[in-house]
């Protein structure tokens, strides 16, 4: 069309992507909140537009939770991959099933919330759903982390063996991709522990910073993945681990 190529067409490309919108969603959400919560901490103010930015972070979760039911059906591409695998297929079968769970639970607290089903259906589908879904992705985001190393390192190899430098570039990308994803694992894990209440974990500022930086890390991968309407993905041009 006449705007293929353009910014326009890139973001055309980009906002018909559900899980696009979702992660950019989460940048809007913590940003909101963060947000709020300086306003009223850090500056003492009151005014009607903390109630706004609040506001604004609840209906943007609250449609982040929308986007991702049926999610877990994804993580069923993975099972050819990790039959494959020959020396540590524990681990990845570990990490299959810990995603699985993650996102099975959080369906289940969305329906839950939502009033999909009556909130008396079990302690699973009532009060206790949105804790057993943070404590899941909590321990999902630890498996997840060390899964992310050993793929590091995988990939790492892969580089110093490369000779061709257009295959570089995508496997320097692609390597961008697992670093930050290990800082989305982490600072999710961090924020579930918050929010379950764990004596170790960060307190409510850091908890919000880190669920902006988890989207961020996000809405990165996201946003470099389908930038080119024609699937090509996205070339850096500065820096593969900045941009």
């Amino acid at each position: 069309g006449y705007y293929e190529g353009t910014w326009i067409g890139h973001l055309d490309a980009l906002g018909k992507k559900t899980e696009w919108r979702e992660k950019t969603g989460k940048v809007i959400q913590y940003g909101a909140k963060l947000g709020a919560f300086m306003l009223k901490e850090d500056f003492g103010y009151e005014g009607e537009a903390i109630g706004r930015l609040k506001s604004l972070s609840k209906l943007v979760g609250a449609s982040r939770k929308i986007f991702k039911l049926g999610k877990f059906l994804k993580h069923f591409e993975d099972i050819a991959d990790i039959q494959e695998e020959t020396s540590l297929a524990p681990i990845f079968w570990l990490d299959f099933a810990m995603n699985m769970a993650k996102d099975v639970t959080e369906n289940i607290e969305t329906i839950t919330k939502f009033g999909f089903v009556p909130k008396s259906y079990g302690v699973i589908m009532g009060s206790q759903a949105e804790d057993i879904a943070d404590f899941t992705k909590m321990v999902q985001c630890a498996v997840s982390f060390v899964v992310g190393l050993i793929e590091i390192g995988r990939m790492e190899d892969k580089i110093a063996k490369c000779q061709d430098q257009k295959k570089l570039k995508k496997l320097h990308l692609k390597n961008s991709f697992l670093y930050w994803a290990l800082l989305k694992y982490v600072t999710d894990g961090l924020k579930c522990a918050a929010s379950l209440g764990y004596s170790w974990a960060p307190d409510k500022r850091m908890a919000i910073i880190c669920g902006l930086l988890a989207g961020v890390a996000d809405a990165r991968k996201q946003t470099l993945k389908n930038w080119d309407k024609s699937g090509k993905g996205y070339t850096p041009s500065i820096g593969p681990y900045t941009f």
